[in-house]
C-alpha cells in the first residue's frame, strides 16, 4: 500500500451513555483499522469535545493494539460526519462548533448532508427520469387536507415525519366509507407497532392531528409494497464514491418487515435478504429482473444528479419500493446510510467494500488537494 498521503480523518458521531462515550463503536473500529492500513490517522470525536480542545488539538479516540485509546489528536484534514441532528437548535450548535474548528484548521467534509426529505423530493421532481418513480407527496397541513386526500386516494393515506428515521412515527390511515370508520396502523416514537380504530372519520382525523403535533409530516398515497405473504419490503442500495472518486454501486439488499408491520426497517424488527432472488420470488423471473434493472439504473443516476443540487456527496442509501405490479418507487434518500443489511445477508465482500470506500475516498480527496 502506497502510504504517501499522511492525513487525518475524524469521524464525527453522536455521544453515547454506553461503555464508550460515543455511538457506532463497531463501525468506527473498522474504519480506524482500514485507515491505518492506508497510511491515515483515523479517530472518533463528538461535537461537545471540540469545546475542550486547545493548542495541542482536540480529544478523541482511536483503535490501536486491539483496544480503544483516548488521546489528543491534531485537528482533522477531513471530517466524516455520521452525527444526525434532528432539530434546528442542534443544527445551529453543530454549525457553530464546526465553524470554530475550521477557523483553527480548515478541513474538508467527506460529504455534505442532504437538506431533508421534502427538499430531496422537490429536487428529484426536476429530474425527469427519477420524477416518474416518485410517489405523489405533499406537506401535511391538517385535518381538511387529510380528508380531501382520503377521498381522492381510495380512502387511504401514508404519513411520515419530514425528518424521521427508522420508520418511527409512520402512519397508515384507512377510511371505510360504508361503515364511516377509520383504522390507523403505525409506529410510535419508540418504533413499536400500534393499531387504532375510530367510529367516525372526524374522530380519526382529529387523532392524526394530535399525533403529528407541531412536527412537520409528509403525506403520500398508501402503496402496496408487500409480497404475496403480506410482508412489507423495500430494497436498500448503497451508493458510494470509491478510491478513484467515482460513484459505484456497493451493494443491494431487500429488507422485509413482519406481516403485521407498516415498514420494513431493520430497526423495527425486519430481516435482510439478497435482492435478486427475493425479487424473482416476489415478481417472477422477468418481473424480478426488470425491477432490479430499474433500481440499478435509478441508483446510478440519482447521486450525481443530487450533487448538482446539494454539493459534493460521498455516499447515499437509496430505498426503493416495488409494488405488486412491479412498478419501482423511490422512497427515501439517506446521506448517512447504515450498512447492517449487508452484514445480515452474509455478503462479507459488500460489507468490506462499504467500510473501505469512505476511507479510500478520503485518501483520494487528500491526494487531490492543491
Amino acid at each position: 500500500m502506497n502510504r504517501t498521503p499522511q492525513g487525518t480523518v475524524a469521524i464525527l458521531v453522536a455521544e453515547s451513555a454506553g461503555p464508550l462515550p460515543f455511538a457506532e463503536a463497531a463501525f468506527c473500529r473498522r474504519l480506524c483499522r482500514i485507515g491505518e492500513r492506508q497510511g491515515l490517522t483515523v479517530y472518533v470525536f463528538c461535537l461537545g469535545w471540540i469545546a475542550s480542545g486547545n493548542a495541542a488539538g482536540i480529544p478523541g479516540y482511536t483503535y490501536e493494539h486491539e483496544t480503544w485509546v483516548r488521546k489528543w489528536f491534531p485537528r482533522p484534514d477531513i471530517i466524516y460526519d455520521r452525527a444526525l441532528t434532528h432539530d434546528r437548535k442542534q443544527q445551529l450548535r453543530k454549525h457553530r462548533l464546526l465553524a470554530r474548528l475550521t477557523a483553527e484548521h480548515p478541513f474538508v467534509y467527506l460529504a455534505r448532508g442532504l437538506a431533508g426529505k421534502w427538499a430531496v423530493y422537490q429536487a428529484l421532481l426536476q429530474c425527469p427520469e427519477a420524477a416518474a418513480h416518485l410517489p405523489e407527496t405533499a406537506l401535511y397541513q391538517g385535518q381538511a387536507q387529510l380528508d380531501e386526500w382520503l377521498q381522492a386516494h381510495d380512502g387511504e393515506a401514508f404519513l411520515k415525519p419530514r425528518n424521521g428515521t427508522h420508520g418511527k412515527r409512520t402512519l397508515h390511515v384507512k377510511w371505510d366509507p360504508p361503515r364511516g370508520e377509520v383504522k390507523i396502523m403505525g409506529r410510535s416514537g419508540r418504533n413499536t407497532i400500534f393499531r387504532r380504530r375510530f367510529p367516525t372519520k372526524q374522530a380519526g382525523l382529529e387523532w392524526v392531528d394530535r399525533f403529528t403535533g407541531r412536527r412537520p409530516f409528509l403525506i403520500q398515497p398508501y402503496l402496496q409494497l408487500n409480497n404475496s405473504d403480506g410482508e412489507p419490503f423495500d430494497v436498500r442500495v448503497l451508493m458510494q464514491k470509491n478510491a478513484k472518486g467515482e460513484w459505484s454501486l456497493t451493494g443491494m439488499a431487500v429488507r422485509v418487515g413482519r406481516k403485521d408491520s407498516l415498514t420494513s426497517n431493520l430497526h423495527g424488527g425486519g430481516t435482510a435478504h439478497p435482492a435478486r432472488p427475493f425479487l424473482i420470488r416476489a415478481l417472477g423471473e422477468l418481473g424480478g429482473k426488470a425491477a432490479e434493472a430499474a433500481i440499478r439504473k435509478l441508483s446510478l443516476l440519482i447521486p450525481a444528479y443530487l450533487e448538482t443540487r446539494f454539493g459534493r456527496l460521498a455516499e447515499l442509501g437509496l430505498d426503493f419500493g416495488v409494488d405488486r405490479q412491479g412498478s419501482v418507487w423511490v422512497l427515501e434518500v439517506n446521506s448517512k446510510p447504515g450498512r447492517s443489511s449487508f452484514l445480515r445477508i452474509g455478503d462479507p465482500e459488500t460489507a468490506r467494500r462499504s467500510l473501505e470506500n469512505p476511507i479510500g475516498y478520503a485518501r483520494y480527496l487528500l491526494l487531490s488537494k492543491p
